[in-house]
């Protein structure tokens, strides 16, 4: 079970990297329950799923020339945003950007007490990837998956995202 996408000749999950017929762990069942949702027609879904996702957020920082997108996940109670360091933000001067993001975390209408980092891993040097990953860990930064959001799930590791919390 599970979306699929046929491309190169080879069935591959939509919901995962890895080829159909692969070795690995089953997915989990989808934590609602028959009576949570219901689904009627090709894709029509009558009862609203619920989302981790509360606000998505752009930011710009016109002084370095960078933008950051990202959302707010709350689960159980805890919030926290998510931002994406993609590889146009990579070896970039991110001193201004972060504190705004530091600071619009804290803010009280994202009231977010952690702050994700998702620093994209396909880059063209990696050694400004390595600079960067060092640099957020002097910060506070620290490496972490997605099993806080995603409890018991088993692919909780991105292959194109490398997820980093602090605390803030």
């Amino acid at each position: 079970m599970g979306a699929f996408e046929h491309s190169n000749n080879k069935e591959i999950r939509k919901d995962s990297v890895f080829p159909k017929n692969a070795a690995l762990l089953p997915t989990p069942p989808s934590s609602l329950t028959n009576s949570e949702i219901s689904i009627e027609g090709p894709l029509a879904v009558s009862a609203p799923v619920p989302s981790l996702v509360r606000d998505y957020i752009e930011v710009w920082s016109y002084a370095a020339g960078l933008r950051f997108r990202g959302f707010v996940a709350e689960k159980d109670g805890l919030r926290s945003l998510f931002v994406f360091f993609d590889k146009e933000v990579i070896g970039k001067d991110l001193k201004k950007g972060l504190m705004a993001l530091l600071e619009l975390a804290s803010a009280p209408e994202f009231d977010c007490p952690k702050l994700v980092a998702c620093v994209d891993r396909n880059v063209d040097d990696i050694g400004q990837f390595d600079d960067l990953v060092r640099d957020l860990g002097w910060v506070g930064f620290e490496p972490t998956t997605l099993e806080p959001w995603n409890p018991g799930a088993v692919d909780v590791t991105s292959q194109r995202w490398l997820m980093l919390d602090m605390d803030v």
